[in-house]
């Protein structure tokens, strides 16, 4: 190769960060480091339409209420780990509105009682709150009629009156409510950053500042507060972070704050054991049914209800330093320590290896892409229409004609044979005939595939779930 040779090919590798748009460059990840797809379409996301778009805005109750009407619901659509029911009684007491909230959660027996409390507040002008109507499936069709009639001419209706509801995301929810209603959903936020943040949210500036303790109460309630955001965190990681997945919450979180503040109160000293079974083993165990999982979250709890988090100006709750509970502040200052932690966390925060982030980001790509072909409607399947059968046909012809030949293994042994010194060889040739097992697999499955077009052979649920794969170029 000449020496301009060379600087043309230096040149090409050395500017694929010019050459390629915004784009381009996403399908490069994906190609060769599937696992940083995520953060790939997040930062595409903020160059082509802005930060705005990937950042959870914050629930306003009062934004959402503007927008309701006696006949207008608001529906909060549920997700694991998040819990409306606080915002909202924060909310109906800022309008000085929650000795007239009537709320029941929904189940069985539970709807005609709900239904008389509606009938009661439509002209009393109270708040009724229906929560988890996902629990009341056979009342749902009453509690659709019972709606319609909101909008009827002659209906009479208190104009205070306000109907909220809640449910899991559900096939049994009516319609016609979703169509005319204000929905909000309100997930937990991503990240230990977002989650701390959240859960600080839930203090008030004088409960946190005006205490006997001073900064000592700070310092737990920063602790508790972080060892919420950690086993909300976990879950990502799938059985790596719980061997079962437990729907934690904000209520949870609540319950624990109120006790420690009775118990401080109670006490000259702060009573570790007693708060440390009280929220470990009842209020955050009591959803825990596996042992395992009970032992890790008592040893994550031991980590922040302690004696050193006190006594210790820099106690740190993570091996690198970058986590701790600041020494001497104030509300404003917590807050603004909260916004300058990292927003992408180490998992030595969560006393993991480093290698389960690429697991669990390349679950998330996985997610993505699954998601992203769903909204496409899924694409044509095998044998529903002529059109795509030849499509069909001719991928996987495609493929059969591209596919290599099975590894001679005889004579891989006969060029690399199995010595002592040698041990590399017994390496590729399990390789091999781990190569020719997969190999085979897919040649049989795609003659399989062409014989089921022609109609020789029945199309099952194996072939159909391979044929849907290859038309939409997913990895079957």
């Amino acid at each position: 190769m000449s020496e301009e040779e060379k600087e043309q090919a230096d040149g090409v590798r050395g500017h694929w960060d010019q050459r390629l748009g915004a784009f381009q460059k996403l399908v490069l990840i994906k190609s060769f480091m599937e696992e940083k797809v995520v953060f790939a379409v997040t930062e595409f996301v903020i160059v082509s339409l802005g930060k705005q778009f990937v950042e959870n805005p914050p629930v306003d109750l009062a934004t959402l209420y503007s927008d309701m009407s006696p006949s207008t619901p608001l529906v909060f659509i549920l997700s694991t780990g998040s819990d409306p029911m606080g915002a909202f009684q924060r909310f109906a007491k800022e309008r000085g509105y929650l000795d007239r909230v009537r709320s029941i959660s929904l189940g069985q027996g539970q709807g005609p009682i709900a239904e008389k409390m509606i009938l009661e507040a439509l002209k009393s002008g109270n708040w009724i709150f229906l929560q988890n109507c996902h629990l009341a499936v056979s009342w749902m069709l009453a509690m659709e009629e019972l709606i319609k009639t909101f909008t009827e001419p002659d209906t009479v209706i208190h104009e205070n009156f306000r109907l909220f509801l809640s449910s899991m995301p559900t096939k049994v929810f009516p319609v016609t409510v979703l169509q005319n209603s204000v929905k909000v959903t309100n997930e937990p936020p991503k990240g230990l950053r977002a989650n701390v943040r959240r859960a600080f949210t839930e203090i008030t500036n004088n409960f946190f500042e005006e205490h006997i303790l001073g900064r000592q109460w700070r310092k737990i309630i920063f602790g508790v507060c972080f060892f919420h955001a950690i086993i909300q965190e976990r879950k990502k990681f799938g059985p790596l972070g719980w061997n079962i997945p437990y729907g934690f919450n904000e209520s949870d979180l609540r319950i624990s704050i109120r006790q420690l503040q009775l118990f401080v109160r109670e006490y000259d000293q702060v009573p570790m054991e007693a708060i440390t079974y009280l929220t470990g083993e009842c209020n955050y165990g009591g959803r825990v049914t596996d042992d395992w999982d009970r032992r890790l979250l008592m040893t994550i709890l031991a980590d922040f209800y302690n004696k050193d988090i006190i006594e210790n100006p820099r106690y740190t709750f993570s091996p690198s330093g970058k986590y701790y509970a600041p020494p001497k502040s104030n509300y404003e200052d917590y807050i603004e320590f909260i916004r300058n932690l990292p927003f992408l966390q180490h998992p030595e925060v969560f006393g993991m290896h480093e290698n389960v982030d690429i697991s669990k980001d390349l679950q998330q790509t996985k997610q993505l892409f699954d998601s992203l072909l769903l909204t496409q409607g899924g694409g044509a399947k095998g044998g529903a229409s002529s059109g795509g059968d030849n499509t069909l046909f001719d991928i996987a012809n495609d493929i059969l004609t591209k596919l290599p030949a099975n590894f001679d293994i005889e004579a891989a042994l006969l060029k690399y044979p199995v010595l002592y010194e040698e041990s590399m060889n017994t390496v590729l040739v399990q390789e091999m005939e781990r190569y020719n097992t997969l190999a085979v697999t897919i040649r049989v499955s795609l003659q399989n595939l062409l014989k089921a077009i022609k109609g020789l052979v029945v199309m099952d649920a194996e072939l159909e779930a391979l044929s849907g794969s290859l038309m939409v170029g997913k990895l079957p």
